[in-house]
């Protein structure tokens, strides 16, 4: 899968970075370039668990922090791609518009599916406990048709209960639910 969008590193600063920190940013770099190649953008949080599972970062907010405070210089000081790293708690929301009638009958006609689960016995879903896992999760559920939901930590009340009546009335309606839970191994994701 190609490159998510143009490369992008571009310095707004200077900074001579020491030995250490160079080193870091490149074994960043490489994972940044890993993830990109199989298709994916990471987030910082993203990155930084790519880190503690390597051994090469502790796992502690401290820590974190720092991670922050080291990919902002770098990419200020153009040492890394822009493009490589992405947010995903923040978007902007505008209205869709369309140039004519023509364009937006082709986008609906691009972007019709079939309910592939429609009439089926099983219904399947994901749910995940950290919203930094939904872009490594979200191109396989789509490719599924599988439903994903990010719970970002700790789930709302009423998320839950409208995740409740929708799994009820499936199972009411005769159908088999299957619910994958991703979390973490500590008391608030069992």
């Amino acid at each position: 899968m190609p490159h998510m969008g143009e490369l992008m590193k571009e310095a707004f600063e200077t900074w001579r970075a020491g030995v250490a920190a160079m080193s870091e940013i490149s074994a960043i770099e490489r994972i940044l370039n890993e993830y990109d190649e199989a298709g994916y953008r990471l987030t910082l949080r993203q990155l930084y668990y790519q880190l503690v599972a390597r051994g090469q970062r502790p796992n502690d907010e401290r820590s974190y922090k720092n991670l922050s405070a080291l990919v902002t210089r770098a990419r200020r000081a153009g040492l890394l791609d822009w493009n490589m790293i992405e947010d995903r708690g923040r978007e902007m929301q505008k209205p869709q518009a369309w140039e004519s009638p023509a364009h937006i009958i082709g986008a609906a006609a691009r972007t019709y599916r079939v309910d592939r689960w429609a009439g089926q016995v099983h219904y399947c879903e994901v749910m995940v406990e950290k919203q930094a896992l939904e872009g490594v999760l979200a191109p396989v559920c789509d490719a599924l048709d599988v439903a994903l939901t990010a719970n970002k930590g700790y789930s709302s009340s009423s998320y839950m209960h409208e995740a409740g009546q929708r799994i009820a009335k499936l199972a009411r309606a005769g159908r088999r639910v299957h619910i994958l839970y991703l979390g973490d191994h500590d008391p608030s994701g069992l």
